[in-house]
């Protein structure tokens, strides 16, 4: 029998308005109140378990994949019925096979010399003794990646089009809209918000079709190394290809996933070693070394301590799944709560304090760090991404030293992710300064 734990008496509409505008501060709320595990009752939606237990996250992590189902059905609006996160158990698992090798081992350490170029020529173009505003840039930087790496196209116009769509998705009415339920969201005639979202996600999935449509075309397509092309010419144990709706749908969810995370947590690394700058020197001095353990850390402290994913996994257990001392079933979505397991005093003491050393002294498990989610839905582009973000910092401390250009960032809802409130302002001075 369903035994759910308790959580806010709010009415439906208010916590969705508290989840949206403020969800750190909810959260955080909320844990104070019920522990790491609480109930939430957001307008329009199932019953939600937010955990931050981790033997709770290791049971929704483990175990038969064909047992726990997608908790994003809220994303089905915007990246499609085919992309791989919102397919059906049996038929991800086939699909995840089929797409993992061009964002995986030699595939993806492939494209570091070009992210590096493009790092590099970013931080470059940074003017010394003046705040620049780290995350518009770092959106366009990660833009390009997918763009040349992911897409296989270098149209800037296209990807102004592309940016101009994704930006304003992430609005704060659009946020709230993504919380109300379905019949707010249809577009009939009087539903101009509504109608007026769908004609942009209608245009982004014209332009990506086009592009499609164009890749199959190409008589250089063998000789392509993006991923795009790479999925184009895949092929599953029975020979079947990906069809048009299929590529769109995954384009759709890569350019999401692979464009505004990333770029957020540069903007929180610009951040981060802004008001760290011992951090910044010991990572310079470790470069210099040729050592770039020191660098992985610091990617890897950057995503803890500014967790960008707050909810790094959703899921619907298709049988009983029992969670401490409270037993969800298939109607309830389950919330892994990443910010709340990042910020856990007994895994990381002074939890707020930007530390990498804790990454090379007594790494966490699985289950202890999951800004990428965990099991057989893992981030897909987790490689690439942590790879990027490792790249940019590289180029940013070995070309640059960074200031504060005020306090520490507050964080501030865009989209799915939690981005800095101040856009990743900082100083920036030249690195013989």
């Amino acid at each position: 029998m369903t035994r759910l734990p308790p959580g806010p008496r709010l009415p439906g509409p208010l916590q969705s308005v508290w989840y949206t505008f403020d969800q750190p501060g909810s959260f955080a709320s909320f844990r104070a109140r019920f522990g790491p595990t609480f109930t939430l009752d957001l307008a329009g939606f199932p019953p939600i378990v937010v955990t931050a237990d981790r033997d709770a996250v290791r049971k929704l992590f483990t175990g038969d994949p064909l047992a726990k189902r997608h908790g994003n059905d809220l994303l089905r609006p915007f990246l499609g019925d085919r992309s791989l996160i919102v397919l059906e158990p049996g038929e991800h698992l086939e699909r995840r096979r089929l797409e993992l090798p061009p964002f995986h081992g030699e595939r993806v350490r492939a494209y570091a010399d070009r992210i590096r170029e493009l790092a590099a020529a970013e931080v470059t173009g940074w003017p010394t003794g003046a705040v620049v505003a780290v995350h518009p840039r770092a959106r366009q930087l990660t833009l390009a990646v997918i763009l040349e790496l992911v897409l296989g196209v270098r149209d800037k116009q296209l990807g102004m089009r592309i940016a101009d769509h994704f930006d304003s998705f992430n609005s704060r009415a659009n946020n709230l809209a993504q919380f109300m339920p379905p019949w707010m969201t249809r577009r009939t005639w009087w539903n101009v918000p509504a109608r007026a979202a769908y004609s942009r996600i209608d245009q982004v999935r014209g332009l990506l079709e086009g592009h499609i449509s164009r890749t199959r075309d190409d008589p250089g397509l063998d000789r392509r190394e993006d991923v795009l092309s790479l999925l184009v010419r895949a092929r599953d144990e029975k020979g079947v290809a990906l069809d048009d709706i299929d590529l769109r749908d995954e384009l759709m969810t890569l350019v999401t996933a692979g464009h505004e995370t990333t770029a957020t947590a540069i903007a929180w690394a610009a951040d981060l070693l802004a008001h760290n700058p011992a951090v910044a020197d010991r990572l310079r001095e470790r470069l210099a070394g040729g050592d770039r353990e020191y660098l992985k850390a610091t990617a890897k402290e950057v995503l803890r301590v500014r967790t960008v994913a707050y909810a790094s996994a959703a899921r619907h257990s298709l049988e009983p799944l029992e969670l401490g001392d409270w037993v969800v079933g298939p109607e309830t979505l389950v919330l892994v709560d990443a910010q709340g397991i990042h910020s856990d005093s007994e895994l990381y003491p002074e939890p707020n304090a930007f530390r990498p050393e804790r990454f090379l002294d007594d790494p966490p498990d699985g289950y202890s760090y999951v800004p990428f989610g965990g099991g057989a839905h893992r981030c897909l582009g987790a490689a690439l991404a942590t790879m990027e973000l490792e790249l940019v910092i590289e180029a940013i401390v070995t070309r640059v030293r960074l200031a504060p250009a005020g306090p520490p960032a507050r964080p501030l809802r865009r989209g799915v992710t939690l981005a800095p409130g101040n856009e990743g302002r900082v100083l920036v001075a030249d690195i013989e300064g």
